[in-house]
């Protein structure tokens, strides 16, 4: 037999018919609340972020305002906005300094040895090459006034000998007119005048010619030492214990450099150490290939006991002088030139063309193109470099 199946527990009436009537509408009102609560943070959230919810064209509106180009190498910066705080203003002052015009690197090419006996056998140079090629320019030297004195009494010689057998042609002219003497006498000194004359031109001819190969050889040795780092003119006219270095200047720098100006090398094998010097010579020619000036410099070693070879960093322009200094932040570099920004009026700024020098610390040298007591932009002109390059196009 099944076992009895037991109705299921049932809520009592009353009471709790009644809960359960109510339990929707309670949940309802919850739900009603909290969308008011999410309403009501909506609208405040809103209302903080209204600026940020302006549209992009009015945000490049008021940028724009902030700062624009006002005409060619102008730019005008509104003052006291956001960006013009951003920028550090400072007024250029000349101060005194010795720190160089500019820097470059050289090695020693020659070195005048103390000791007794010519010069010319006390020079030692930096390569074997230079040697011998100084050498044979010390011959050819030599030789060159040696053929122009050969060819100055070559000269005399067959002008004499022409001169003497010119008088022997015209006496005879005036025996053969008087019946004196044969005119076969006659014709044959003037045979012999005119071989002297073919004699004569051919020997000043080769005269010359060996005066020209004389001259042209000194002059590719000259080339050859220069090319290879040395002026010849220095190796004749150094004090013993002179030191020639040579460096190479770029061409935009060319106009920085000039002959008897001071300088100062630091060796790297002598660290701590600034032997003095100066510029004595410029080469003729720029380096096709590198577009570099070449430099000659003159050194008095002193104590140091420089050696050829030795390589070193020269300051050119260490003489004492009033100098301009920016932060290096200020110079823009656009293209192949560098500006920085000075101050025309309150808020516009005029996008000036410099050049620029040795870079000290913190600061760079202006050598032209700003004056004393100008104001421009120190730390932030970055910020302005776009419109710099447009105020430039314009």
């Amino acid at each position: 037999m099944s076992s009895p199946q037991t109705a299921p527990d049932l809520p009592p009436m009353g009471a709790g018919s009644a809960d359960a009537t109510h339990r929707p509408s309670r949940r309802r009102w919850g739900l009603v609340g909290l969308v008011l609560i999410a309403a009501l943070a909506l609208g405040l959230w809103m209302l903080r972020s209204a600026p940020e919810m302006q549209s992009p064209g009015s945000r490049d509106a008021k940028a724009a305002e902030a700062v624009r180009v006002a005409g060619p190498q102008l730019i005008a910066v509104q003052p006291d906005s956001p960006l013009a705080n951003k920028l550090d203003l400072r007024r250029v002052a000349a101060e005194r300094t010795a720190a160089p015009l500019l820097t470059v690197t050289g090695s020693i090419v020659a070195r005048l040895a103390p000791g007794q006996g010519s010069a010319d056998a006390r020079w030692d140079f930096s390569q074997l090459e230079l040697a011998t090629t100084y050498a044979d320019w010390l011959r050819a030297r030599a030789e060159e006034p040696y053929a122009e004195q050969q060819l100055s009494k070559t000269r005399q010689l067959v002008a004499a000998r022409i001169s003497a057998q010119t008088q022997v042609v015209e006496r005879l002219r005036r025996l053969v007119s008087a019946g004196t003497d044969a005119p076969k006498d006659l014709a044959k000194e003037e045979a012999d005048l005119v071989q002297a004359q073919l004699e004569g031109q051919k020997e000043v001819f080769d005269a010359e010619t060996a005066f020209k190969t004389a001259a042209r050889t000194r002059t590719t040795l000259e080339r050859q030492l220069f090319q290879a780092g040395v002026d010849p003119e220095l190796l004749t006219q150094a004090a013993e214990g002179t030191a020639i270095l040579v460096a190479e200047v770029p061409e935009g720098r060319m106009g920085m450099v000039h002959k008897g100006q001071a300088a100062g090398a630091r060796f790297f094998a002598l660290p701590g150490e600034i032997i003095d010097g100066h510029v004595s010579s410029l080469a003729p020619t720029l380096a096709s290939e590198r577009r570099t000036l070449r430099v000659f410099f003159e050194l008095d070693e002193g104590n140091a006991q420089l050696r050829p070879g030795m390589f070193a960093d020269v300051g050119l322009g260490t003489e004492p002088r009033d100098a301009l200094f920016v932060p290096s932040d200020a110079v823009l570099h656009v293209g192949g030139s560098d500006y920085v920004l000075v101050q025309t009026q309150a808020g516009l700024w005029h996008v000036t063309e410099v050049q620029v020098g040795e870079t000290t610390g913190t600061s760079v040298e202006i050598i032209s193109g700003l004056a004393p007591g100008a104001t421009i932009i120190g730390s932030g002109a970055i910020l302005l470099k776009p419109l710099v390059v447009r105020a430039l196009q314009s």
